[in-house]
């Protein structure tokens, strides 16, 4: 018994070594990056997703209940980012549909009125309470799409929630400082407070 158990251990390790192995050098490099979202504690058993053929195809199966990756657009945005699970299970639905029009040529204020009437239609979910999204890492680069133009963007975290009017905490303007709060009201169907970390 004790060495079909090993026989079996073995044939586990080596299928799960291939596993690994499998990962192409992009995809190995997605995870490094993504990884830079969150602490180590999270990203060492988190789910990673890679963006490609208009969708978040999974590279790497986690065993926690985080998914991480990097957040990009065709003008150079980068923004590592790991969701837990009630993120994953709703922020991630809008997220990807955003990345994908965007790829396909749509402006940032089109997708926005194409996620408010998928929202209305029942296809896009606001975000479930408790959303999170950890955005860490020291090599944020933000666009703007209104002055075109990339812009280091602090290590901060995302709590998601249904949407809010906006004088609800009756927040100033970000001044991108750490523990300065900013309510983030760029998605049509929920909101999110943005609070920055050093």
């Amino acid at each position: 018994m004790k060495k079909v158990f090993q026989i079996v251990s073995v044939i586990g390790f080596v299928f799960v070594t291939a596993k690994v192995a499998a990962m192409t050098d992009e995809e190995k490099q997605e995870v490094v990056f993504a990884s830079e979202a969150a602490p180590n504690h999270i990203t060492d058993s988190a789910s990673f997703v890679m963006f490609r053929d208009g969708k978040f195809q999974t590279i790497k199966k986690g065993r926690n209940d985080f998914t991480c990756l990097v957040v990009r657009n065709p003008h150079g945005r980068f923004e590592p980012a790991c969701l837990n699970k009630p993120a994953t299970e709703t922020v991630l639905l809008t997220l990807e549909y955003h990345t994908a029009r965007l790829y396909a040529g749509a402006s940032t204020k089109q997708v926005m009125s194409e996620i408010a009437k998928k929202f209305e239609m029942g296809e896009l979910p606001t975000a479930k309470v408790g959303a999170l999204v950890y955005m860490m890492s020291k090599n944020n680069q933000a666009y703007l799409e209104d002055t075109n133009e990339l812009i280091s963007f602090p290590p901060h975290q995302m709590y998601f929630m249904p949407k809010l009017s906006a004088d609800v905490f009756s927040l100033p303007e970000s001044t991108f400082s750490p523990g300065s709060p900013w309510l983030f009201q760029e998605y049509p169907h929920m909101s999110c407070l943005i609070v920055f970390t050093k």
